[in-house]
């Protein structure tokens, strides 16, 4: 048993006047009571308590520790009750983090949805490329699309995230269609300097593995600029699907390397290994990973 514990056990007996009573009441045995009791008047070194056959009382120095305790031990109730009362409920501020891209186009939409579901709920949603520390800059939650490297973390994947490689006709009549990806050294490729090597393509085909130095005239930062430029005929552009979607509908850009599974990546909900995660942050975790199950 704890100081704490030890100390709402002898406020309990003060109060009932009984260790029989006190100890029902903190689910022990009288006797487990007796003992607690008598440890920490060791620990005090003072008499607390003066125990007869009949009854219990408050000795001087009980009297002052509980009067000092008691109000304590009240405000520490209440705090430990609306803490626990706090975590069970969908309500409060979730700070999240999310990409520039991803968060402004596909976010937005689950994040009112769940906001509409829980009124309780105050969402402060923050796009950056860079990698946010969630912990140093107070955020409950991550969204993160690629592969994982901060162990510290704990992680809920939400969906896979697919690349594609993609150009518009107009480039492909003039500079030809690559039929290897080896081939796109030879071309106009888009440099994305938000991926984390944006020079180096891989792609894979069963058992084959390939990686491609690439290279082009134009460098930006962003899937939607880059899916825009390869539209617009700049090139090359490796992006993921969720990105290109649009544009592969209308058939402003076209997929190339059809057959080759560029780089995997997933969709990743990441958050603080804290024991205690708000029920808030966990409703939310829930509700993504339900709204992307068809995927991206």
């Amino acid at each position: 048993m704890d100081r704490i514990d030890a100390l709402r056990l002898f406020a309990a007996v003060a109060e009932l006047e009984s260790f029989t009573r006190a100890a029902e009441r903190l689910g022990m045995t009288a006797g487990a009571a007796s003992k607690q009791i008598s440890a920490l008047e060791e620990r005090m070194q003072a008499r607390l308590l003066e125990r007869t056959t009949r009854s219990v009382r408050l000795t001087d120095a009980g009297r002052a520790l509980l009067d000092r305790v008691g109000p304590w031990l009240a405000e520490y109730d209440a705090i430990e009750n609306g803490l626990v009362a706090e975590q069970a409920a969908a309500a409060g501020v979730l700070r999240v983090s999310a990409p520039v891209d991803f968060g402004s186009s596909r976010l937005i939409q689950p994040i009112t949805a769940f906001m509409a579901q829980w009124p309780g709920v105050e969402v402060r949603l923050e796009f950056s490329d860079r990698m946010v520390d969630l912990v140093d800059e107070g955020f409950d939650l991550g969204v993160r699309i690629g592969q994982l490297t901060d162990s510290s973390l704990i992680a809920r994947r939400l969906a896979p995230a697919p690349i594609k490689v993609v150009a518009s006709p107009a480039y492909l009549n003039a500079a030809g269609a690559p039929e290897h990806p080896y081939d796109l050294s030879g071309h106009d490729c888009i440099i994305d300097r938000n991926k984390p090597a944006p020079n180096l393509w891989r792609f894979q085909r069963e058992e084959e593995s390939v990686e491609v130095k690439v290279s082009g005239r134009l460098t930006l930062h962003g899937a939607r600029a880059a899916v825009c430029a390869a539209a617009n005929g700049a090139g090359i552009a490796s992006l993921p699907g969720w990105a290109a979607h649009a544009s592969l509908e209308d058939g402003s850009v076209v997929e190339i390397l059809p057959d080759w599974a560029p780089d995997h990546r997933d969709l990743w909900a990441v958050f603080p290994s804290n024991r205690y995660l708000a029920h808030r942050v966990r409703l939310l975790v829930d509700h993504l990973k339900d709204w992307f199950k068809d995927g991206l």
